[in-house]
């Protein structure tokens, strides 16, 4: 009783920390430094704007206080810098305290330099916004305008603040619609990506279905019609018609086996393709999927084989994981899925997963199967690192 207890607990604690790490794990559209770019143009926008005013602010502070302000503010404004070139980072932990330091200069420079001045929070909460989840975003506007209200309230200076809470109001809802805009688009071209590759494939299997079916079916009534005929020459002695008869037959045998081979070079494996169809089958399953958007990182050497582990490992998940949650992730040379099942001890390898074996080992890869350090199913696939250095951490991914 004791034990299943302890179990139970320990399972709520780790699934209080995933969801903790969800709040503060970089949104979808981190992609590329264009939200990198974007933030820190209108930092800099913002910060020429308003720092005259500050400047005459923090002149009009008593010289102690000036000192303080002046050494708060300029951290402010570095760590806000720093915020934004390190925005894209996967480490939750990272990105949760650079938010908490963030907060906490923002709330000590308007300390020094007065409710009044809480407007210098919007760099903090733009940069929150740009670089967390909607809800942590809303969760910290909503916080920051009620305790700065409070504070007001308590020290008789509503009536001067008002104009600060109605700004940072705005611009925290104007900035949360904007990132929320631009995840709409993001995903917008990540559906339209998806449809394309699913477009693709599906012209390749009716090509390939159709091909099969018609040419497939009047080569084989051909060969086989052929093949009559010769042996009806054979048997009645006119053996020149019959060679010839022979060597329609073995011409009509080998457009078979070419067309057997397009057909069966039409249906190949796509890393795209096994992403694209991976999304639909997981959301079927009741399994939140982490995917990757793109793989041009991946060598394109690499695409097909990892196409194919891909697909073990969301069969995996699908069938025998029980997980609420897959990623995958991807390297150069590199592939991972992995999932959250409740699973426990050594793995069993069926057919599958000793098919990969033999397919990594004819490349020269290798294919590693076991448990996450929070148990589920962890799957691994890696080869040579013989054509750059393009993937030496996948933690940076």
């Amino acid at each position: 009783m004791t034990s299943s207890g302890t179990r139970d607990r320990v399972a709520g604690g780790r699934r209080a920390v995933r969801s903790v790490r969800r709040l503060f794990e970089p949104p979808s559209y981190l992609r590329g430094g264009r939200v990198l770019w974007a933030s820190a143009g209108l930092s800099l926008v913002f910060g020429l704007l308003m720092l005259p005013y500050a400047f005459v602010v923090i002149g009009d502070l008593a010289p102690d206080r000036r000192a303080w302000a002046q050494g708060i503010g300029t951290a402010y404004v570095a760590f806000s810098l720093l915020f934004v070139a390190l925005g894209e980072t996967r480490s939750w932990i990272a990105r949760m305290s650079m938010c908490v330091t963030l907060l906490a200069l923002g709330a000590a420079l308007v300390l020094f330099m007065g409710l009044q001045n809480a407007w210098v929070l919007v760099f903090a909460l733009c940069v929150i916004i740009a670089f967390t989840r909607t809800a942590f975003a809303g969760s910290v506007v909503v916080v920051v305008v009620a305790a700065l209200a409070v504070a007001a309230f308590t020290t008789g200076v509503i009536g001067e603040t008002l104009s600060e809470l109605l700004l940072l109001s705005s611009v925290g809802v104007a900035m949360i619609l904007f990132i929320r805009l631009v995840e709409a688009n993001a995903e917008l071209r990540r559906a339209r990506d998806r449809i394309a590759a699913f477009a693709v494939v599906e012209e390749r299997e009716r090509f390939a279905r159709d091909l099969h079916d018609i040419l497939g079916h009047s080569l084989t009534t051909i060969t086989v019609k052929t093949g009559l005929l010769r042996r009806i020459l054979e048997n009645s002695g006119r053996e020149t018609e019959a060679a010839e008869a022979r060597e329609v037959e073995l011409i009509a045998r080998q457009a078979l086996a070419d067309v057997r081979g397009t057909v069966s070079g039409y249906r190949v494996t796509t890393l795209a393709g096994e992403l694209a169809a991976a999304g639909t089958v997981l959301r079927s399953a009741g399994i939140e999927g982490r995917l990757p958007q793109a793989v041009d990182d991946v060598h394109p050497e690499a695409r097909e084989l990892f196409g194919y582990v891909v697909r073990e490992g969301i069969t995996n998940a699908v069938r025998h994981s029980g997980a609420r949650e897959l990623e995958v992730r991807l390297g150069r040379d590199w592939v991972i899925v992995k999932d959250d099942g409740p699973g426990r001890g050594p793995i069993r390898k069926g057919n599958g997963l000793r098919g990969l074996e033999e397919r990594m080992a004819e490349k020269g890869g290798t294919l590693s199967v076991g448990r996450g350090p929070d148990g589920g199913f962890l799957l691994r696939a890696e080869l040579p690192a013989a054509h750059d250095d393009g993937a030496k951490d996948e933690d940076t991914r």
